[in-house]
């Protein structure tokens, strides 16, 4: 997958490779649907590939993998022995699975190069696979490769991050975002510039067909106070409860422009505190009554 804004993040890797300056931990940040493991995987599969160092000269630019190697092949068929990656949904990432990665790290490459491992969502070891990890990172070995991905760094050890090469990743350039959402067939919205910088997360919404109940919220967000029917509300987060962060996202960008347009700021932290311990109680609480808790964030907004 081809991601215009990484563009340059790609070129400043691939010149640390080829001026022999390439760190053997890489730690990739940014925000959700930038495009982390898309980066991640893309320099996991180039340091395997057996041309990387030819291929990488006459890009001149990217690292990339060639494609048509031993070591390509391979990987297109998700059969590398030499790459790893660590993938976790809702879970912690415990230090069972980096005393594995730590096993595999040092044990001799099957294809006789390089062993990539990628571990997603970082932030989410335990203090014990933290620590484990740390091992790893202090006593790096020829020929290894770990690549880190996070959203949340401020999570994580000030031990890992000091061991890490840092690369923030993000959209510099909106307008290239704009563009590629656009070949994608996806305009039109009025609350797409909110998430420009992170592109991924809305061609995933498009995959699973949620644009129309995101649009929809936006409409309810910026008719909330006016509102006294919430029902079709209700029913679409009821339906997709992830999406009452998208809700109070929309209402609280309301609160800014309202604030921008002569809010008292007094009235506006109280509103953006309402909204706080709604998403709060909306996404820790279970069994919460949806239509009284809208209806009473409802009555807070509009007094303020």
């Amino acid at each position: 997958m081809a991601l215009p804004w990484l563009h340059d993040t790609e070129q400043r890797l691939a010149q640390s490779f080829r001026g022999h300056r390439f760190h053997h931990a890489q730690l990739f940040c940014g925000p959700i649907g930038v495009g982390k493991f898309e980066l991640s995987d893309q320099l996991a599969n180039a340091l395997l590939c057996q041309n990387v160092v030819a291929q990488s000269a006459a890009l001149n630019s990217i690292l990339a993998p060639c494609g048509h190697c031993k070591s390509c092949s391979l990987t297109l068929a998700g059969t590398h022995p030499d790459k790893r990656l660590t993938q976790v949904d809702g879970q912690s990432i415990g230090v069972d699975d980096i005393r594995g990665i730590s096993d595999f790290m040092h044990h001799s490459a099957a294809q006789n190069g390089n062993k990539v491992v990628v571990i997603e969502n970082c932030e989410k070891m335990t203090t014990a696979a933290a620590n484990a990890l740390l091992k790893t990172l202090e006593e790096p070995s020829n020929s290894r490769f770990l690549i880190l991905t996070t959203s949340q760094a401020a999570q994580l050890p000030a031990t890992i991050l000091s061991r890490c090469a840092k690369t923030d990743v993000k959209v510099t350039n909106t307008q290239l975002a704009q563009q590629w959402l656009e070949a994608l067939q996806i305009t039109g919205y009025s609350w797409l510039p909110l998430f420009y910088n992170q592109p991924l997360q809305i061609k995933q919404w498009q995959e699973q067909n949620q644009l129309q109940s995101i649009d929809m919220l936006y409409k309810f967000a910026t008719e909330f106070k006016q509102s006294h029917n919430f029902k079709a509300l209700v029913d679409i987060i009821n339906k997709q409860p992830e999406l009452v962060r998208i809700f109070t996202l929309f209402l609280s960008e309301q609160l800014k422009q309202q604030l921008l347009q002569g809010m008292n700021f007094e009235a506006y932290q109280v509103a953006q505190q309402a909204l706080s311990e709604f998403l709060q109680n909306n996404t820790k609480i279970l069994g919460l009554n949806l239509s009284l808790a809208v209806s009473r964030l409802a009555y807070i907004l509009r007094n303020q």
